[in-house]
Protein backbone atom coordinates (compact mmCIF):
# COMPACT_ATOMS: atom_id res chain seq x y z
CA UNK A 1 0.00 0.00 0.00
CA UNK A 2 1.69 3.61 -1.05
CA UNK A 3 1.74 6.47 1.27
CA UNK A 4 -0.75 8.12 -0.17
CA UNK A 5 -3.31 5.03 -0.27
CA UNK A 6 -2.46 4.99 3.71
CA UNK A 7 -3.61 8.47 4.13
CA UNK A 8 -6.45 7.51 2.38
CA UNK A 9 -7.71 4.71 4.34
CA UNK A 10 -6.91 7.00 7.10
CA UNK A 11 -9.02 9.79 6.34
CA UNK A 12 -11.57 7.27 5.70
CA UNK A 13 -11.64 6.03 9.01
CA UNK A 14 -11.59 9.08 10.93
CA UNK A 15 -14.24 10.21 8.15
CA UNK A 16 -16.37 6.88 9.67
CA UNK A 17 -15.65 8.05 13.37
CA UNK A 18 -17.35 11.79 12.73
CA UNK A 19 -19.86 9.92 11.11
CA UNK A 20 -20.64 7.72 14.20
CA UNK A 21 -20.16 10.45 16.94
CA UNK A 22 -22.94 12.61 14.96
CA UNK A 23 -25.48 9.35 15.17
CA UNK A 24 -24.39 9.39 18.29
CA UNK A 25 -25.11 12.48 19.47
CA UNK A 26 -28.62 12.51 17.24
CA UNK A 27 -29.51 9.37 19.55
CA UNK A 28 -28.89 11.32 22.46
CA UNK A 29 -30.71 14.39 21.74
CA UNK A 30 -33.63 12.24 21.20
CA UNK A 31 -33.32 10.18 24.00
CA UNK A 32 -33.11 13.06 26.32
CA UNK A 33 -36.14 14.91 24.73
CA UNK A 34 -37.59 11.91 25.44
CA UNK A 35 -36.50 11.20 29.22
CA UNK A 36 -35.98 14.56 30.59
CA UNK A 37 -38.75 16.63 28.15
CA UNK A 38 -35.43 18.86 27.22
CA UNK A 39 -32.79 18.26 24.69
CA UNK A 40 -29.57 20.70 24.87
CA UNK A 41 -27.95 20.72 21.33
CA UNK A 42 -24.62 21.75 20.98
CA UNK A 43 -23.72 23.30 17.29
CA UNK A 44 -27.71 22.37 16.72
CA UNK A 45 -26.71 25.03 13.17
CA UNK A 46 -23.50 24.55 11.95
CA UNK A 47 -21.35 27.93 12.39
CA UNK A 48 -22.37 29.49 8.67
CA UNK A 49 -26.08 28.71 9.14
CA UNK A 50 -26.23 30.48 12.56
CA UNK A 51 -24.36 33.34 11.51
CA UNK A 52 -26.94 33.58 8.44
CA UNK A 53 -29.61 33.04 10.93
CA UNK A 54 -28.36 35.50 13.63
CA UNK A 55 -27.87 37.93 10.59
CA UNK A 56 -30.89 37.83 9.00
CA UNK A 57 -33.17 38.00 12.51
CA UNK A 58 -31.16 41.33 13.39
CA UNK A 59 -31.67 42.92 9.96
CA UNK A 60 -35.21 42.49 10.17
CA UNK A 61 -35.26 44.13 13.47
CA UNK A 62 -33.83 46.53 12.31
CA UNK A 63 -35.89 47.07 9.54
CA UNK A 64 -38.75 46.90 11.28
CA UNK A 65 -37.52 49.36 13.66
CA UNK A 66 -37.18 51.62 10.52
CA UNK A 67 -40.68 51.44 9.25
CA UNK A 68 -42.80 54.35 10.03
CA UNK A 69 -46.11 52.11 9.38
CA UNK A 70 -46.15 48.20 9.56
CA UNK A 71 -48.79 47.17 7.14
CA UNK A 72 -49.42 43.96 8.81
CA UNK A 73 -51.26 45.20 12.36
CA UNK A 74 -50.80 42.24 14.08
CA UNK A 75 -47.13 41.96 13.26
CA UNK A 76 -46.99 45.60 13.99
CA UNK A 77 -49.16 44.66 17.23
CA UNK A 78 -46.16 41.89 18.72
CA UNK A 79 -43.60 44.18 17.63
CA UNK A 80 -44.40 47.33 19.39
CA UNK A 81 -45.59 45.56 22.89
CA UNK A 82 -43.03 43.62 23.47
CA UNK A 83 -40.21 43.51 21.05
CA UNK A 84 -41.62 40.03 18.95
CA UNK A 85 -41.48 39.23 15.26
CA UNK A 86 -44.67 36.83 14.80
CA UNK A 87 -42.89 34.64 12.05
CA UNK A 88 -46.92 33.31 10.53
CA UNK A 89 -47.42 36.79 8.65
CA UNK A 90 -43.38 37.70 8.51
CA UNK A 91 -43.00 35.93 5.39
CA UNK A 92 -46.25 37.62 3.45
CA UNK A 93 -44.73 40.89 4.54
CA UNK A 94 -41.40 40.50 3.68
CA UNK A 95 -41.89 39.21 0.12
CA UNK A 96 -43.64 42.61 -0.29
CA UNK A 97 -41.39 44.95 1.54
CA UNK A 98 -37.95 43.22 1.62
CA UNK A 99 -38.05 40.33 -0.76
CA UNK A 100 -34.09 39.49 -0.05
CA UNK A 101 -34.51 39.51 3.45
CA UNK A 102 -37.53 37.03 2.63
CA UNK A 103 -35.43 34.81 0.58
CA UNK A 104 -32.74 34.56 3.23
CA UNK A 105 -35.07 34.12 6.49
CA UNK A 106 -36.86 30.91 4.50
CA UNK A 107 -33.07 29.54 4.12
CA UNK A 108 -32.49 29.48 7.44
CA UNK A 109 -35.98 28.04 8.48
CA UNK A 110 -35.21 25.24 6.29
CA UNK A 111 -31.97 24.47 7.81
CA UNK A 112 -33.72 24.50 11.07
CA UNK A 113 -36.51 21.81 9.60
CA UNK A 114 -33.40 20.01 8.40
CA UNK A 115 -31.92 19.23 11.54
CA UNK A 116 -35.43 18.85 13.61
CA UNK A 117 -36.02 16.00 11.22
CA UNK A 118 -32.51 14.70 11.02
CA UNK A 119 -32.50 14.43 15.15
CA UNK A 120 -35.89 13.86 16.26
CA UNK A 121 -37.40 12.06 13.17
CA UNK A 122 -39.89 12.67 10.62
CA UNK A 123 -43.25 13.99 11.07
CA UNK A 124 -42.39 17.26 13.05
CA UNK A 125 -43.45 20.32 10.92
CA UNK A 126 -42.66 23.62 12.14
CA UNK A 127 -45.83 25.91 13.18
CA UNK A 128 -45.71 29.17 12.27
CA UNK A 129 -48.67 29.88 14.09
CA UNK A 130 -47.00 29.73 18.00
CA UNK A 131 -43.30 30.41 16.37
CA UNK A 132 -41.30 33.98 17.34
CA UNK A 133 -38.01 36.04 17.34
CA UNK A 134 -38.62 37.75 21.20
CA UNK A 135 -36.24 40.35 21.69
CA UNK A 136 -35.50 40.69 25.30
CA UNK A 137 -34.02 44.73 26.51
CA UNK A 138 -32.65 45.81 29.97
CA UNK A 139 -33.93 44.73 33.06
CA UNK A 140 -38.13 44.59 31.65
CA UNK A 141 -40.25 42.28 33.58
CA UNK A 142 -39.12 38.68 32.83
CA UNK A 143 -41.52 36.14 32.15
CA UNK A 144 -42.49 33.41 35.46
CA UNK A 145 -42.18 29.95 35.62
CA UNK A 146 -44.89 28.63 32.83
CA UNK A 147 -45.57 25.89 30.01
CA UNK A 148 -46.10 26.21 26.74
CA UNK A 149 -48.36 24.39 26.77
CA UNK A 150 -50.86 27.10 28.76
CA UNK A 151 -50.40 29.37 26.12
CA UNK A 152 -49.72 27.39 23.02
CA UNK A 153 -51.80 24.18 23.13
CA UNK A 154 -52.86 23.97 19.79
CA UNK A 155 -56.28 21.66 18.93
CA UNK A 156 -55.32 18.52 17.17
CA UNK A 157 -51.61 18.62 18.00
CA UNK A 158 -51.59 20.02 21.61
CA UNK A 159 -49.92 16.33 22.78
CA UNK A 160 -46.86 16.68 20.46
CA UNK A 161 -45.84 19.93 20.49
CA UNK A 162 -41.64 21.17 20.60
CA UNK A 163 -40.12 24.60 21.25
CA UNK A 164 -37.01 25.04 19.50
CA UNK A 165 -35.73 27.81 21.52
CA UNK A 166 -32.22 29.43 19.92
CA UNK A 167 -30.51 32.41 21.53
CA UNK A 168 -28.51 34.61 19.00
CA UNK A 169 -26.16 35.98 21.67
CA UNK A 170 -24.40 33.70 24.20
CA UNK A 171 -26.61 33.03 26.69
CA UNK A 172 -26.37 32.19 30.66
CA UNK A 173 -24.34 34.08 32.64
CA UNK A 174 -24.07 38.24 31.43
CA UNK A 175 -27.45 37.37 29.11
CA UNK A 176 -30.50 35.23 30.52
CA UNK A 177 -30.85 31.96 29.09
CA UNK A 178 -33.77 29.78 30.37
CA UNK A 179 -34.32 27.64 33.36
CA UNK A 180 -36.17 24.52 33.14
CA UNK A 181 -36.66 21.74 34.96
CA UNK A 182 -36.25 18.49 33.74
CA UNK A 183 -38.64 15.72 33.96
CA UNK A 184 -41.12 18.39 34.93
CA UNK A 185 -43.33 17.37 31.56
CA UNK A 186 -44.50 14.10 33.24
CA UNK A 187 -45.84 15.56 36.07
CA UNK A 188 -47.27 18.94 33.87
CA UNK A 189 -49.27 16.68 31.90
CA UNK A 190 -51.67 15.67 34.17
CA UNK A 191 -52.14 19.30 35.94
CA UNK A 192 -54.92 21.20 34.62
CA UNK A 193 -53.93 23.81 31.63
CA UNK A 194 -54.19 27.28 32.60
CA UNK A 195 -54.97 30.69 31.01
CA UNK A 196 -54.84 34.52 31.18
CA UNK A 197 -52.81 35.92 34.22
CA UNK A 198 -53.50 32.69 35.83
CA UNK A 199 -50.92 31.09 33.54
CA UNK A 200 -47.79 31.62 35.86
CA UNK A 201 -46.12 29.33 38.48
CA UNK A 202 -44.57 30.48 41.44
CA UNK A 203 -41.18 29.22 42.90
CA UNK A 204 -43.02 27.21 46.14
CA UNK A 205 -45.22 25.08 43.31
CA UNK A 206 -41.60 24.79 40.97
CA UNK A 207 -39.62 23.31 43.98
CA UNK A 208 -42.72 20.47 44.46
CA UNK A 209 -41.66 19.43 41.12
CA UNK A 210 -37.77 18.77 40.76
CA UNK A 211 -34.63 21.28 40.63
CA UNK A 212 -33.95 23.60 37.62
CA UNK A 213 -31.31 23.99 35.02
CA UNK A 214 -29.87 26.40 33.21
CA UNK A 215 -27.74 25.52 29.82
CA UNK A 216 -25.24 28.18 28.57
CA UNK A 217 -25.43 28.21 25.22
CA UNK A 218 -23.73 29.73 22.26
CA UNK A 219 -24.99 31.29 19.18
CA UNK A 220 -25.99 28.11 17.06
CA UNK A 221 -26.75 25.77 20.39
CA UNK A 222 -30.52 25.13 20.68
CA UNK A 223 -32.97 24.31 23.84
CA UNK A 224 -35.44 21.80 22.37
CA UNK A 225 -38.03 21.28 24.76
CA UNK A 226 -41.48 19.71 25.49
CA UNK A 227 -44.28 21.63 25.13
CA UNK A 228 -44.85 20.65 29.29
CA UNK A 229 -41.67 21.70 30.31
CA UNK A 230 -41.56 24.02 33.12
CA UNK A 231 -39.22 26.82 31.99
CA UNK A 232 -38.88 30.84 32.50
CA UNK A 233 -36.54 33.42 31.77
CA UNK A 234 -32.85 33.35 33.92
CA UNK A 235 -32.39 36.06 36.18
CA UNK A 236 -29.51 37.78 34.61
CA UNK A 237 -28.38 40.87 32.79
CA UNK A 238 -28.13 44.41 32.92
CA UNK A 239 -29.67 47.84 32.20
CA UNK A 240 -28.00 48.01 28.70
CA UNK A 241 -28.36 44.16 28.07
CA UNK A 242 -30.44 42.97 24.77
CA UNK A 243 -30.89 39.60 23.87
CA UNK A 244 -32.14 38.17 21.13
CA UNK A 245 -34.07 34.50 20.56
CA UNK A 246 -35.93 32.67 18.12
CA UNK A 247 -38.82 30.57 19.25
CA UNK A 248 -38.94 27.84 16.51
CA UNK A 249 -42.00 25.30 17.23
CA UNK A 250 -43.13 22.01 15.52
CA UNK A 251 -45.57 20.18 15.82
CA UNK A 252 -46.65 16.46 15.26
CA UNK A 253 -50.48 15.47 14.67
CA UNK A 254 -52.12 13.65 17.72
CA UNK A 255 -55.54 13.04 18.34
CA UNK A 256 -57.45 15.85 20.10
CA UNK A 257 -57.78 16.18 23.83
CA UNK A 258 -60.46 17.70 25.64
CA UNK A 259 -57.43 19.42 27.90
CA UNK A 260 -55.93 20.85 24.83
CA UNK A 261 -58.97 22.17 22.89
CA UNK A 262 -59.72 23.62 26.22
CA UNK A 263 -56.47 25.46 26.90
CA UNK A 264 -56.72 26.31 23.16
CA UNK A 265 -59.91 27.90 23.66
CA UNK A 266 -58.92 29.92 26.68
CA UNK A 267 -55.91 30.98 25.55
CA UNK A 268 -57.61 32.51 22.09
CA UNK A 269 -60.61 34.72 24.49
CA UNK A 270 -57.37 35.50 26.69
CA UNK A 271 -55.98 36.92 23.50
CA UNK A 272 -59.01 39.12 22.91
CA UNK A 273 -60.90 39.89 26.05
CA UNK A 274 -58.36 39.90 28.85
CA UNK A 275 -57.23 43.56 30.03
CA UNK A 276 -54.13 42.92 28.72
CA UNK A 277 -55.40 41.45 25.38
CA UNK A 278 -55.28 42.62 21.97
CA UNK A 279 -58.91 44.62 22.02
CA UNK A 280 -57.95 46.50 25.42
CA UNK A 281 -54.30 47.16 24.22
CA UNK A 282 -55.53 49.19 20.94
CA UNK A 283 -58.16 50.81 22.81
CA UNK A 284 -55.39 52.15 25.03
CA UNK A 285 -53.97 53.20 22.25
CA UNK A 286 -56.16 55.26 20.71
CA UNK A 287 -56.85 56.88 24.49
CA UNK A 288 -53.09 57.50 24.01
CA UNK A 289 -52.15 55.34 26.82
CA UNK A 290 -48.79 54.03 27.24
CA UNK A 291 -48.61 50.29 26.99
CA UNK A 292 -46.00 48.65 29.80
CA UNK A 293 -42.93 47.22 28.40
CA UNK A 294 -42.64 43.45 28.30
CA UNK A 295 -40.20 41.83 26.93
CA UNK A 296 -39.04 38.02 27.50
Amino acid sequence: MTHSAKDLAAEDLAAEDLAAEDLAAEDLAAEDLAADGAAVVRGFLSPEDAANLRRTVNEIYDFLGSCEHISNRLLDFHFHLWHGVWLRPLPGFLRKARPDLQQRYEQSLRAVEAQVGRRFGPGWRFFPKRSYFRRHIGLVRKVPWHIDADAASIYRVAGAAINVWMPLDRVGRDLPSLDFVPRSHAVMRSVPLLAGKDKYRDDAFVDTIGVPSTPQLDVGDALIFDQFVLHRTQNAGSADAVRTACEFRFVRHAAPTLQGLSGWLRYSLNVVFSPDGFLATRAKGLLGLKQPDSSV
